[in-house]
């Protein structure tokens, strides 16, 4: 999920230790420093932090008492990505070139196709992913940045904090429309007789609405139209099923809707203007003007261009249907249950997918990026850190090899890496070894030390990145 302006929820006087990988040796010695336990929770200090008697990691009871400790339990139970993912991609190879099944095929086969990529397009692939999740980028939300960290007032970190949500929902507003009107179809399906007629109506009004633009028109279609006659079928009817709970989730894209419009961020910009965190330079910017370098961020560009996310869409809500089997359906819920632990709050972390077919070789990697890794979540540095750090965690599966890990650190004495791989590549370590350490420096990187040994388990995303229990340093319950 992209950081919004890095605001956290801090302690005061805490600081998060400086946090050092010693990579796993070949043995699979396990004696990993300042590294959290992922199978039990504890807090920054090293003190166990459990709500309530038991292991929070190990209980499989639902945690009423916290949100994080929820999340803790699926970061926990969460499947392995790419071993699922790659999975599918090689039992529907089969199935795409049987055509049994018309329907889910020609959709997955479609997405086949469309992974099918030689070096040039797995740049540019990478890099609209990278973009298309960063969506607070650029000089002026680094100038928000800085006069929310710099600020002690509580109106003009508000202000801050409402300009960025209404320029969130505005670059959002085609998904949010999407979203609206699939919602308004899927709740005809669900209505009965003449209550799914008369939606139907209204839903062919909506979808001209959203043609021609009229937001109004369509605010005033969902507010008297729409949610007033699902409303009184359940009313009267008492059916507590699916229609009642998309009436229900329709809610929260209505009220970003309404958020969403050019006007009120136009608004919403000139407030925070006459509060002058800005410079005069920004904040006297022509409305057009503004519009124009929000459109020409890389998430706005990169967003309008993302099609790998809506074939993704497609593909997961076709199969979460049973197109395709018992099989594919449970296999494609761990792959969304994975996708939203993975970009929900509490991961302060960036993560890409690259599910890739390379020269008829299929493969699946994953990255989680921490561009900070050297700072707290109060963006202060460790006082033996003389620079930044970044860190990436690279997961890969490829079919006629095996799974690989790959931990990429970066810092001012140089590139370490760190490679676990099948056992068919740690027998050619020195070559492998001199191979990486070749491409670094190919690249202008300055090489401070590549290790490769065999995997004898997976790295976790919880002991790369230690800083995802900094949430425990904060008050955090359920309602």
């Amino acid at each position: 999920m992209p950081d919004l302006l890095g605001a956290t929820n801090p302690v005061p006087s805490y600081e998060a230790p400086n946090v050092k990988i010693t990579p796993p040796t070949p043995g699979g010695d396990t004696n990993i420093q300042n590294v959290v336990d992922p199978d039990r929770v504890t807090r920054p200090d090293g003190s166990e932090g459990q709500q309530g008697s038991g292991d929070a990691a190990n209980s499989f009871g639902t945690r009423f008492d916290s949100n994080f400790m929820t999340f803790v339990q699926r970061l926990r139970g969460a499947q392995d990505l790419p071993e699922v993912f790659l999975n599918v991609l090689q039992g529907q190879t089969v199935e795409v070139s049987s055509g049994i099944r018309s329907g889910f095929t020609e959709e997955m086969s479609q997405f086949l196709e469309f992974i099918r990529m030689d070096e040039g397009q797995l740049l540019s692939f990478l890099q609209n992913q990278v973009q298309s999740g960063s969506r607070f980028t650029g000089a002026l939300f680094q100038m928000l940045r800085n006069a929310y960290n710099g600020t002690t007032s509580d109106l003009t970190k508000n202000d801050i904090l409402l300009f960025v949500r209404r320029f969130g929902d505005y670059s959002s507003t085609e998904h949010i429309e999407d979203n609206l009107l699939r919602m308004t179809e899927e709740m005809t399906e669900a209505l009965p007789g003449k209550w799914s007629s008369e939606l139907t109506q209204v839903l062919a009004k909506l979808e001209n609405g959203v043609s021609a633009g009229d937001r109004e028109g369509n605010l005033k279609l969902l507010r008297e139209q729409v949610f007033p006659l699902v409303s009184k079928y359940v009313s009267l009817t008492h059916d507590h099923g699916l229609a009642r709970n998309l009436l229900s989730a329709m809610t929260l894209d209505v009220a970003r809707y309404e958020n969403s419009s050019e006007e009120g961020l136009l608004q919403a910009f000139r407030h925070l203007a006459s509060s002058e965190v800005l410079p005069k330079e920004i904040a006297n910017l022509p409305d057009r003007e503004l519009l124009r370098m929000l459109k020409e961020t890389d998430f706005y560009k990169a967003s309008e261009s993302n099609t790998f996310a809506d074939r993704m869409a497609h593909v997961t809500h076709r199969a979460l249907q049973g197109e395709d089997g018992v099989n594919t359906q449970d296999a494609f819920h761990s792959i969304m249950n994975s996708l939203l632990i993975n970009e929900s709050v509490y991961m302060p972390l960036q993560h890409v997918m690259l599910p890739l077919n390379w020269n008829g070789e299929l493969m699946f990697s994953e990255m989680w990026i921490d561009p900070n890794a050297g700072q707290d979540s109060r963006g202060r540095r460790g006082k033996e850190d003389e620079g930044p750090v970044q860190r990436i965690l690279i997961k890969m599966d490829i079919r006629s090899i095996g799974a690989f890990d790959v931990l990429i650190q970066n810092r001012s004495e140089g590139v370490s890496m760190l490679v676990t791989c099948p056992k068919s590549v740690s027998e050619h370590t020195p070559q492998v070894t001199q191979s990486l350490r070749d491409i670094l420096a190919r690249n202008g990187l300055k090489v401070d030390q590549v290790q490769v040994a065999e995997q004898h388990r997976p790295l976790t995303v919880s002991e790369v990145f230690p800083k995802l229990f900094e949430r425990m340093s904060g008050v955090n319950v359920k309602v």
